[in-house]
């Protein structure tokens, strides 16, 4: 028997799906073509949009009503945390400088801060 007289499913098969899927693709690129399916599918997003918005102020209210954080509450939240471990970042590299300065014996004030101290004596400072 010769190879194009034997019945092989999977070569019926493949040569099936290869068609429907032409034939899918022309469909489907005929059918967004349209200028209807356009203004239809604007529509479409349009009005999910719109639910979307209305279910998550829904939904945000309901919370409030509970006394629960919604999800705008959270990300708030989140953004905040992010500030104060940025600032304690840096005042701990602050730190870390301060305690090298101290232990190199250098004064822990920069130099234009100092100012001479008055003499410690019992004594009043004497009019000039």
């Amino acid at each position: 028997m010769s190879d194009d007289k034997e019945l092989n499913p999977v070569r019926l098969w493949r040569e099936w799906f290869v068609k429907s899927e032409k034939a899918w693709s022309q469909a489907m690129t005929d059918m967004m073509g349209d200028e209807r399916f356009s203004k239809g599918m604007g529509r479409y997003m349009q009005e999910a949009l719109h639910t979307h918005r209305m279910f998550s102020e829904s939904m945000a209210q309901y919370l409030a009503n509970l006394n629960l954080p919604s999800r705008q509450d959270i990300l708030d939240l989140s953004d905040r945390m992010g500030q104060v471990e940025d600032a304690l970042a840096a005042v701990q590299v602050e730190l870390r400088e301060l305690r090298t300065r101290i232990a190199q014996g250098v004064s822990a004030a920069p130099a234009s801060s100092e100012r001479p101290k008055p003499a410690r004596t019992k004594r009043p400072p004497e009019p000039s």
